[in-house]
């Protein structure tokens, strides 16, 4: 029993440990290119440029059935068998979810833009134009089954290898954009350039892997074209992308509101101070990856008491990195933003310390919902998690108009907050030793 808690948790810490470190250098290449974008742009043109890859990322983030899910909630003990019959049609039955939910995003981002950029979302006929060719980026942005592969193998290391390359495809074409004086449409080129990179990356690499595990005659063309047999598995996939859709709604579609009530500038500030606070909190963050394949031997074998003790160890560590990272941000916060966006703005200091707080706790919320949705308590999350998004875009509205950015760190704050008791609430019966004794799960 303690060695496989120790298994469990050194696989977790290494898988970690590589994607921490590709994130590490990865935000050192973000603070250099959103500065060099800033540079040649201005602000304001800057925060036009995230206006359109924020809708971009939310349609695909709408639209992009979760299949790496589905493929390890399915597909693990298939694969670790070696067991093609059994695995290739759900391999089959994920590739096929992300062929068809990029064509879904597509047309529906060029539809949305036709008939509510200007109305809803405020955008000028030459925004419209450059977002419209930019929803190309979302046929590209599906790679659930590869990674779903590379996590099934147990490869982080290579995940995190790709992420590094298409950073470093976006960092040097920034860097060129910056040095040329280039328009905004060349920055956006390079942001559909980085995805497609990743695209290519993640692909490729999970082909090869499955080659070396299952065989060149793995049967991949038959596979796509075999419907799979698995009972619920469209149920369950359909549950995890709403709860994601959810998810993307409360991150990207805040920026969008921002946008339309306050301006491009306003939003270059939110989303700049957002992504060094998500920095902050990155270390910790990374786990979750990690977390899935886990949780889900922990629930084949019932060892319940070994589950219970391994998140005990990781809400300690999580605990460590959120007091370093609000200490980071109370001393180094307004510092790393003046760096990167060389202008100031009001209640600096409270707007990072709340975005921090934010941050922190969707990293406390994410290892209960994975723990959640192996458990099959999904439906109950989409309850709650939509109820609180309804109540968060009313908050949001209110608050941007009482008191601008700082109302929309302070709406974000209180929804995790409701999110994360929920969530807790929802999971004691598997991580409180009293509760489990209850319900039978000691």
């Amino acid at each position: 029993m303690a060695s496989e808690q120790r298994s469990a948790l050194h696989r977790i810490f290494s898988n970690t440990g590589f994607l921490i470190s590709s994130r590490i250098i990865n935000a050192v290449c973000s603070f250099a290119y959103v500065a060099w974008a800033v540079h040649a742009l201005g602000l304001k043109t800057f925060g036009v440029l995230l206006l359109i890859t924020t809708f971009v990322t939310l349609v695909s983030d709408m639209t992009h059935l979760q299949s790496w899910q589905t493929l390890l909630h399915y597909g693990a003990s298939a694969f670790e068998a070696r067991d093609r019959r059994r695995f290739m049609p759900i391999l089959g039955y994920c590739i096929r979810s992300d062929m068809i939910s990029a064509t879904i995003g597509l047309a529906g981002g060029v539809a949305v833009i036709a008939l509510a950029g200007t109305s809803f979302l405020g955008w000028s006929d030459v925004v419209k134009r450059d977002a419209s060719w930019m929803m190309l980026t979302v046929a590209f942005m599906n790679t659930g089954w590869s990674t779903g592969v590379l996590r099934l193998s147990n490869r982080f290391g290579l995940a995190a290898l790709f992420d590094f390359g298409s950073t470093c495809v976006r960092t040097l074409g920034y860097l060129i954009g910056y040095l040329c004086h280039a328009p905004l449409e060349f920055f956006l080129f390079i942001w559909f350039l980085h995805q497609f990179a990743l695209f290519l990356l993640t692909s490729l690499g999970g082909l090869v892997l499955m080659r070396r595990h299952m065989g060149a005659d793995m049967g991949l063309v038959s596979a796509l074209l075999t419907p799979s047999e698995t009972s619920g598995i469209w149920g369950f996939t359909l549950r995890v992308s709403v709860n994601q859709i959810l998810d993307a709604l409360f991150r990207q579609g805040g920026t969008l509101i921002i946008g339309a009530m306050l301006g491009a500038r306003d939003v270059a500030i939110y989303r700049v101070t957002k992504q060094i606070c998500d920095g902050l909190a990155k270390p910790a963050q990374m786990m979750i990856p990690s977390l899935y394949p886990e949780f889900v031997r922990f629930r084949d074998s019932q060892n319940w008491s070994e589950l219970r003790h391994v998140t005990r160890r990781l809400a300690m560590v999580i605990l460590g990195f959120s007091v370093l990272a609000v200490l980071i941000a109370l001393f180094g916060g307004k510092a790393i933003l003046h760096l990167m966006l060389h202008d100031s703005f009001d209640h600096e200091e409270l707007i990072i310390l709340l975005m921090v707080c934010s941050a922190l706790l969707e990293v406390c919320i994410i290892p209960l919902e994975t723990l959640l949705t192996v458990m099959g308590r999904l439906a109950a999350i989409l309850r709650y998690r939509l109820a609180v998004i309804a109540l968060y875009f009313g908050i949001l509205a209110g608050l941007l108009a009482l008191c601008g950015v700082t109302g929309a760190a302070l709406a974000s704050v209180v929804c995790s907050v409701l999110i994360f008791v929920i969530c807790l609430v929802l999971a004691a019966r598997w991580i409180s030793p009293r509760y489990a004794a209850h319900h039978g799960e000691a």
